[in-house]
């Protein structure tokens, strides 16, 4: 029997004129219409750091380039059968948005701090909501 162990991940808040960056996901990601939104991140891979998580993730996802990065927040959360500590990083990027996973990723959309919509990812859910409150850790 396998032992379940919690996954590490990175979530990525980028910002732009005040705006933050959410994908929709695809239907694989969805969980039956449970999810709509997401932040653009992985998991982080075994001997990876958070900068060069947050670098091949933003440039795999969005098309984008890093240009800094600072850790704000760590949250525990559960989806899909799984259990996941996200880091949450807010990232400073160059360019505009691709959808380059076309595979998870519907669209790219900008959002005001008010307008962030609902059926959030699990792991987006509590990054956005420590990144709005100014907290370190959630979940």
């Amino acid at each position: 029997m396998t032992e379940k162990k919690p996954v590490v991940s990175v979530d990525l808040v980028i910002l732009k004129s005040g705006k933050i960056l959410l994908g929709k996901v695809t239907g694989k990601w969805s969980e039956n219409g449970k999810y709509e939104w997401g932040l653009p991140g992985r998991e982080l891979e075994y001997g990876e750091s958070f900068e060069q998580a947050a670098r091949k993730n933003l440039k795999e996802e969005t098309g984008m380039e890093l240009k800094d990065y600072k850790v704000f927040c760590v949250n525990n959360n559960f989806g899909f059968g799984n259990h996941y500590v996200a880091i949450g990083i807010l990232a400073e990027a160059k360019g505009e948005p691709k959808l380059k996973r076309k595979q998870d990723w519907k669209e790219w959309k900008w959002f005001g701090k008010n307008e962030i919509p609902g059926k959030l990812f699990p792991s987006a859910g509590l990054t956005l909501k420590c990144f709005l409150e100014g907290k370190a850790s959630a979940g």
